[in-house]
């Protein structure tokens, strides 16, 4: 049976733990106290606590637990009750939640401390919220505890749970440390009853702790139950219809129009014009937390050490005459760029960035200036995104103010996917390209995503990770560059 069969009210996880309906399960019990905290269990939730929470002669099956799903997926409203089931089953035990910083853990302990209270189990529980002793117990003897996220919070305990909240946050030291040198052996005489559970949205570069959990999730390795929903590869983070092949809290607890509004977007996914910019949540940071993917390309174009071995010192623009000016706008306008390319006595190609700042305001004044004073060879763009608005601008000029048109050569299509490859082909193949060590296309480089439309790979403004000025205008400057006209020769006077 499908997934779709098995499931039809939450989408497939990009990765999964199967169910083994040979064996029992403590689901249902958690389902219970979700429902008597007021938040009953999503389809996405059930599912994980009924695989999660196998067990047979010998214990829990699973001792290691991985969740990574968006944001607004109900990640707390799944681990409390878990964890309130261990405290109300199970006697005279202790167990411990924690989150990326002691702040960020208290208030999520605080948000469970509310359900509690407003349910059934407030006539039982005994909660106490005093800084370093926070705790909620109940009649079994057993309580659930709060604890800073560092090496001495559970020195001395046994517990049969440990939960690890948002660890995207947590450097791969201090991860490392807990989890080996802390949780681990504070739970070694707990065989079939020991659990350590971790939840997160996707992580960053810097997110080396949780990387390490997920990739070992991916590989189905035993005793490890793990799962991911996140953007299905192929699909666009703006799309209505994507987020709900994905987002599994879509069409129970929110909808598709609260997850664009997050993004300064309408329910079709285009950009509102009512919204302000800065209540609008950063692309990146949309991709992380509610597309669930990575800051980073997921295998990087290229090793920053490979492009940094790239960089020409002194790299210096030649005649002023002889480069081709390209310029790029950032999804949403969040930024532009322009940068200088040529080529070197020896062929090689350079690129120089001359600017960037945030907004597009500037760019428009920015490029007349350098059109009238360098006079470059070509001024190129890519035919696309915000970009195209910018370039529309400058070819159609302002004649009431007499500011004349700026020539620009668009790259579209077929010669835009050709400009990708030149450039991905310079840098990684030929290695016959010289930048100048710029944030801007150092950056651009590490967020790179290439997607592939038919038989041709491109550059994708919404799929990369963060802004890529820098690697787009440097591709599309290249094309036009080498398929520019030739300059007319010089006069020449015979005898």
């Amino acid at each position: 049976m499908s997934w779709a069969e098995e499931h039809p009210d939450t989408p497939e996880p990009k990765h999964y733990t199967p169910r083994n309906y040979s064996r029992r399960t403590h689901g249902g019990r958690v389902a219970k106290i979700a429902a008597a905290l007021g938040k009953p269990l999503m389809p996405w939730q059930r599912y994980v606590v009924d695989v999660a929470l196998e067990y047979d002669e010998n214990g829990y099956v699973y001792e290691d637990v991985g969740v990574t799903v968006p944001r607004q997926s109900g990640k707390t409203t799944l681990v409390g009750p878990v964890q309130l089931d261990r405290v109300i089953f199970q006697k005279n035990i202790n167990i411990f939640y924690t989150a990326q910083t002691q702040k960020d853990a208290r208030k999520r302990f605080d948000d469970l401390v509310t359900l509690v209270q407003g349910s059934p189990l407030a006539a039982v529980a005994k909660i106490r919220l005093s800084g370093g002793s926070e705790h909620i117990k109940f009649p079994s003897g057993s309580k659930l505890n709060l604890f800073a996220p560092n090496l001495e919070a559970i020195h001395g305990e046994t517990p049969p749970l440990v939960t690890m909240d948002e660890i995207w946050a947590l450097e791969e030291a201090l991860g490392d440390a807990i989890y080996d040198d802390a949780i681990k052996p504070a739970q070694i005489t707990l065989s079939g009853n020991r659990q350590r559970w971790w939840i997160s949205t996707a992580g960053t570069a810097a997110s080396g702790y949780m990387r390490k959990k997920v990739e070992l999730g991916r590989k189905s390795v035993p005793r490890y139950a793990y799962f991911e929903w996140s953007l299905l590869d192929g699909d666009e983070p703006y799309d209505p219809d994507a987020i709900r092949r994905f987002h599994p809290a879509v069409g129970h607890t929110i909808t598709v129009a609260d997850v664009f509004a997050l993004a300064g977007r309408d329910a079709t996914g285009a950009i509102d014009p009512n919204v302000e910019p800065d209540d609008v949540m950063a692309h990146g940071k949309y991709l992380r937390s509610i597309c669930n993917m990575w800051t980073e390309a997921k295998d990087a174009i290229m090793s920053a050490e490979d492009w940094a071995d790239l960089t020409g010192d002194p790299l210096v623009v030649p005649a002023l005459s002889t480069v081709t000016i390209a310029y790029e706008v950032a999804l949403d306008n969040a930024s532009a760029s322009v940068l200088a390319v040529w080529r070197d006595l020896d062929g090689r190609w350079c690129v120089r960035t001359l600017h960037t700042a945030p907004g597009v305001i500037w760019l428009v004044p920015f490029l007349r200036k350098l059109a009238a004073e360098w006079q470059p060879s070509a001024i190129a763009a890519d035919d696309g995104g915000n970009t195209r608005r910018v370039t529309d601008v400058l070819t159609r000029g302002e004649p009431e103010k007499g500011i004349a048109p700026v020539e620009v050569t668009a790259v579209k299509g077929r010669d835009f996917a050709l400009a990708c490859d030149t450039f991905l082909t310079a840098a990684m193949e030929e290695r016959n390209i010289r930048h100048d060590g710029s944030k801007t296309l150092s950056n651009g480089i590490a967020h790179l995503v290439v997607a592939k439309r038919s038989d041709s790979k491109y550059f994708s403004r919404e799929r990369s990770t963060g802004a890529i000025n820098g690697p787009l205008a440097a591709a599309v400057g290249m094309q036009v560059h080498d398929h520019r006209e030739a300059p007319m020769p010089a006069p020449f006077i015979y005898a």
